[in-house]
């Protein structure tokens, strides 16, 4: 429908003329005012506490991606307080700090990309690394638990990687992103922090459950009960085999000192547990679980 100054026989411009409140609006238009820019730590700041604020609508899809999102945001915290030389601090596995976050978002990558998200092309390491993983915790939050059913590869070693559901996929890359903030934190002389104790609960029952996968040596038709103490700790009994048919030991330990050797930070044969039944296989256990980090 034409408006009611055409109706009336009245050109735009004539209208305009006549009407000192469309005058003033066009000329805003005409000549906006210069655009103030937002404080640079404004973006970081405001995406890190909505990253720990968001609570996923699925109740299944928020038991993986909350523990995601708070390391998420932690790393971001550590990430944006770095000084230019502490970028460059040294780390053993991946040689700088600059490196191992370059290592963090090249793991993320596999899920991301399951799951529809694009990289962040070229841009600097943090940015790249926090862009991927707020898209990668937006998407999960939006999904089904159906989505977390999809199969994906892990991240580890080996030439075949191992495959679990995207809800386990989930669980290590919380567990990943904890690992290597406390590996900043230590190289750039802070203190570690331990997540809470029921994301420490579903990281050591990740872990436990890819144990027996990662056992050598001949299959073994027993079981194995873990006792992790402490905060985050539990009780579970592993099967070493389909077939196992009784619990050959008991291993005790602290639920957050596990979760460390299930990332290998602990130097080898100095973790401390306690083992009743057999002692060989308590030492293949604590051996296997120190070969399921991200590192290799």
């Amino acid at each position: 429908m034409p408006d009611s100054y055409l109706a009336n026989g009245q050109s735009p411009d004539d209208h305009v003329a006549a009407c000192p409140d469309c005058a003033a609006a066009i000329a805003l238009l005409d000549r906006p005012g210069a655009s103030v820019e937002p404080p640079p730590a404004l973006r970081a700041a405001v995406l890190s506490t909505a990253r720990r604020r968001r609570s996923p609508a699925v109740a299944g899809v928020a038991t993986v991606a909350a523990p995601y999102a708070e390391q998420v945001a932690l790393m971001d915290d550590l990430l944006a307080e770095l000084s230019a030389p502490q970028w460059e601090a040294p780390i053993a596995r991946h040689g700088t700090v600059r490196g191992l976050v370059e290592h963090l978002a090249a793991n993320d990558t596999t899920v991301a990309t399951l799951v529809g998200v694009r990289g962040a092309g070229a841009a600097p390491a943090h940015r790249r690394w926090r862009e991927q993983a707020g898209s990668l915790l937006e998407r999960m939050s939006a999904g089904t638990e159906a989505l977390l059913g999809v199969e994906v590869a892990l991240a580890g070693a080996g030439p075949v990687p191992a495959r679990a559901p995207l809800r386990q996929a989930m669980i290590q890359r919380t567990f990943e992103t904890w690992t290597h903030a406390d590996d900043i934190r230590a190289a750039t002389d802070r203190s570690r922090r331990a997540p809470r104790p029921e994301h420490v609960h579903l990281i050591a029952g990740f872990g436990l459950a890819m144990l027996p996968r990662a056992m050598k040596g001949p299959r073994r038709d027993v079981s194995a009960t873990v006792v992790l103490t402490g905060p985050g700790g539990g009780t579970w009994t592993i099967p070493l085999s389909p077939a196992s048919d009784h619990v050959a030991v008991l291993v005790s330990a602290d639920a957050v000192e596990f979760c460390r050797l299930l990332a290998d930070r602990w130097p080898r044969g100095a973790f401390p547990y306690a083992a009743e039944g057999d002692p060989a296989l308590a030492r293949d256990l604590i051996r296997a679980a120190a070969t399921l980090g991200c590192d290799r």
